[in-house]
């Protein structure tokens, strides 16, 4: 009986473990870099349902906010004929006419920009159907503890010289499946640093699919403030404690830039 069940686990595991790879890769292909004179965040492209033939850019609204610069760089990547990818940097605009070109939510910390453009090459992007709302994260088996899965750039480090994400696995630190309405975000256990904000948190639905979660917004930190005699410091140290928009409020500002964009 032992040797039937372990032969039966060994057929098991690698079917999980490509279904896990399957959604892994289509976030990771569709997640980039952006970069403003050394100050890195992350972002990830969505492509809507049609007639809509635009890409939207999401990444976290302060990464913008602060931002006087006319265009950002975005790495972008195409795949090569060894399996690889290979860099494409490019700069996109950041305003027209003066004005920002992102629409940013009127109350969540999420920006995205209608790229309406064609781009240099032609780049990744994950459909609208995988940003989850309540009832798809509610019927994903997500709870306190659960498993999920963050990319981004931590300090501005790449997976290679292409400009892939760094992949992390946390938990959920706090109920995930509490009202959005009123919890529009929860917390994520998992080391975050400067780089990492909007990028994509994810895990598989029930049926082993990609179900973005939504995209980080903030680290919390414990501040501790050391005086000298000329000099005062403030050390932080990262509690693990990530704050993470649900994708609901992604979805709605979305929907917003396509609006504006029509």
């Amino acid at each position: 009986m032992t040797r039937i069940f372990f032969a039966a686990a060994l057929l098991v595991l690698p079917f999980c473990n490509i279904r896990a790879a399957d959604f892994a890769t289509e976030i990771m292909e569709a997640t980039y870099k952006l970069d403003e004179n050394g100050s890195y965040a992350t972002c990830f492209l969505v492509r809507p349902e049609a007639p809509d033939t635009a890409l939207y850019l999401v990444t976290a609204a302060h990464a913008l906010d602060d931002n006087t610069a006319e265009s950002i760089l975005l790495a972008l990547r195409k795949p090569t004929a060894d399996g690889g990818y290979e860099r494409v940097n490019h700069k996109l605009p950041l305003r027209r006419d003066g004005k920002p070109v992102w629409v940013r939510h009127p109350d969540h910390d999420v920006a995205v920009i209608r790229i309406a453009d064609s781009l240099p090459i032609a780049a990744s992007a994950v459909p609208l159907s995988v940003l989850a709302d309540e009832a798809r994260l509610k019927s994903s088996g997500s709870h306190l503890c659960s498993t999920l899965f963050v990319l981004g750039y931590p300090e501005g480090l790449e997976g290679d010289a292409s400009g892939l994400a760094v992949a992390r696995l946390g938990i959920f630190a706090s109920p995930p499946s509490l009202p959005m309405a009123s919890h529009p975000t929860f917390l994520a256990d998992y080391t975050a640093s400067g780089g990492d904000s909007g990028g994509p948190v994810f895990r598989a639905d029930a049926e082993g699919h990609l179900l973005l979660l939504g995209l980080v917004t903030e680290q919390h930190y414990y501040a501790d403030e050391m005086q000298g005699i000329n000099q005062k410091h403030t050390i932080r140290t990262p509690l693990g404690a990530v704050k993470i928009l649900h994708a609901k409020y992604v979805r709605d500002t979305i929907e917003k830039a396509a609006r504006a964009g029509q």
